[in-house]
């Protein structure tokens, strides 16, 4: 679907998004106006070329999903297209289901001095709260200028970070409390999949940073000064999200670091127990073994004393004391 909120420079408002439309606001100089193509096919995808003459490779970049972060500045002078532009390519977070799995949808842009073109493949936050801002005062809106519109979808881009970064926070909290309290082989592959989720995040927000700081260094074209001042905000906001990934890498390291010493004090706990057990049998293995000899034939005194009923007894009852002194002694030097 393609919207289109055009203000001509005799003040008139239009969200006609025919060709014919575009191409009389692109010959009016003084014409601003912002065009979203909202999981667009190939005809509505037609006007990038058709209409504003856009370079073949920034067109593919769009067509091809899934592209990286980034910001490139053209010069192409098409018939018309009238004046340099430049396109850039931004992730939002998908906010539907980030809890079970976190993902971002791509937001393309084109931006020149009078328009900006936004095209995405799925519904987005961030254009969606831009486009109703737009319905209830196009003009207003349209006369802050296109540099102030870009602002406005990259801020909401940006805000939409919080509650993944929230929610992520009380995961690695979780974690954690787990780690120390029930360690199992199901809590490493969490920290895993954690730790993946957010080596994600920064492969994404990371380029994303640089192109905000190109945008406020002012090395692209069509961004005033005043525009700069708020995307400097925007930067700055991202800035700490980048930070936060950081932290939260820490953490979730810690969070493995906190498992691992666990489950090496289980380990140590059971050889621990085991090596009592083995110390307490060992008196008592030596007793029975004495009892147990074979050549008692021809001496009668010790022949006597296996099959007596009282020495029985004083072997239980010297084992039994054994076993206890031993566990005395542990306790005593609070080894367990």
């Amino acid at each position: 679907m393609t919207r289109a909120f055009i203000r001509f420079s005799d003040g008139s408002i239009s969200t006609d998004a025919d060709e014919s439309t575009l191409l009389r606001a692109l010959r009016d100089p003084k014409a601003i106006f912002w065009v979203d193509l909202d999981r667009p096919d190939d005809n509505e995808l037609a006007i990038l070329d058709d209409v504003f003459g856009f370079h073949p490779l920034a067109i593919e970049d769009t067509i091809q999903y899934n592209q990286r972060p980034k910001i490139e500045s053209y010069n192409h002078v098409g018939s018309t297209c009238n004046s340099g532009y430049f396109y850039m390519v931004i992730h939002g977070p998908d906010l539907s289901s980030f809890k079970e799995s976190l993902r971002t949808k791509e937001l393309d842009i084109f931006v020149s001095e009078r328009y900006m073109v936004t095209i995405h493949e799925e519904e987005m936050t961030s254009v969606k709260s831009a486009l109703m801002r737009m319905e209830s005062s196009p003009a207003r809106l349209l006369d802050s200028g296109v540099d102030m519109l870009l602002y406005y979808i990259l801020d909401h881009v940006v805000d939409n970070y919080s509650p993944i970064f929230d929610w992520m926070q009380e995961e690695i909290d979780d974690l954690e409390d787990a780690a120390l309290t029930r360690p199992t082989q199901e809590l490493l592959v969490k920290i895993g999949l954690k730790k993946r989720e957010l080596l994600n995040l920064r492969r994404i927000i990371g380029p994303e940073r640089e192109v905000l700081a190109q945008l406020t260094r002012g090395d692209v074209a069509f961004i005033r000064p005043q525009a700069r001042v708020y995307l400097r905000d925007v930067q700055d906001h991202l800035n700490r999200a980048v930070e936060s990934i950081e932290i939260y890498r820490d953490l979730i390291l810690g969070a493995r670091d906190i498992y691992l010493s666990s489950i090496s004090n289980q380990l140590n706990q059971i050889m621990k127990t085991l090596t009592i057990i083995s110390v307490i049998a060992l008196p008592m293995t030596v007793i029975t073994s004495f009892f147990g000899m074979n050549f008692s034939d021809g001496v009668p005194a010790f022949d006597r004393m296996l099959h007596s009923t009282v020495s029985f007894v004083i072997a239980m009852v010297i084992m039994l004391g054994l076993a206890g002194g031993l566990l005395y002694l542990f306790k005593a030097k609070k080894w367990i």
